[in-house]
């Protein structure tokens, strides 16, 4: 993935920041032999912590850029969609987040920890229900809220820090960005099948419930107490 992004941008002076966990496949090996080769790649490899938000939240403070882009490392999403993500916000946007519910967008996800196909199909229905009632809550159009998959303008961060899990820290931080008016586009994207691992949160129906009250709980939380101020 690291060579594709580095195709995908081109001649344009920019970084890719690793972070990793200390991840049993030794994905730390293979970009520390990258870096050595490249000074654009950087790793960061965390002994002791663990968990997206936190390890978000450390890419970007190790970031030097004045936007920064993340995605998942699981090939679901595709690099080639960050170049138009970054010229959204050359042409006066402060966010651009790609997003599977608006025309051009989709959601083709398999996962092979999913074993029975209407986990599946549940767990596609459940991200367009979540999506849909929370634009309905924080009244606004914006359609794709646990996206994960976004370009920002770095200064934002001197406001705002990532909270919550997995799909909670993006409706936290989309809510925080539209509710202080910043410009915020949509740009359409499919979600690619996973080309390895297995997902973290959707191994069972059990597990899809407490995700998606958890989700609908958050966003509720987030319109009364209004969680980012």
């Amino acid at each position: 993935m690291i060579d594709e992004i580095v195709n995908v941008i081109g001649q344009n002076e920019f970084e890719v920041i690793v972070v990793d966990d200390n991840s049993p496949d030794k994905t730390w090996q293979v970009v520390e032999d990258k870096a050595k080769k490249d000074n654009r790649i950087r790793l960061l490899r965390r002994l002791d912590k663990k968990g997206l938000t936190s390890a978000l939240n450390d890419g970007i403070t190790m970031s030097l850029g004045e936007v920064v882009v993340w995605m998942d490392s699981d090939f679901q999403m595709p690099p080639s969609k960050i170049p138009e993500l970054l010229e959204a916000l050359e042409n006066g946007y402060d966010v651009a987040v790609g997003s599977r519910f608006i025309k051009g967008g989709s959601d083709h996800r398999y996962d092979k920890a999913l074993h029975h196909r209407k986990i599946v199909d549940i767990h596609r229905i459940l991200s367009r229900l979540i999506c849909w009632v929370t634009s309905i809550i924080f009244l606004t159009n914006h359609k794709d809220w646990t996206s994960g998959f976004i370009a920002i303008k770095r200064n934002i961060f001197d406001h705002v820090e990532l909270q919550g899990n997995y799909g909670e820290y993006f409706m936290y931080l989309l809510h925080y960005v539209i509710k202080s008016g910043y410009k915020v586009i949509e740009i359409p994207y499919v979600l690619a099948p996973r080309h390895k691992g297995d997902s973290k949160t959707t191994k069972s129906y059990n597990s899809l419930i407490i995700k998606g009250v958890k989700y609908f709980s958050d966003v509720v939380l987030i319109a009364v107490r209004k969680k980012y101020k």
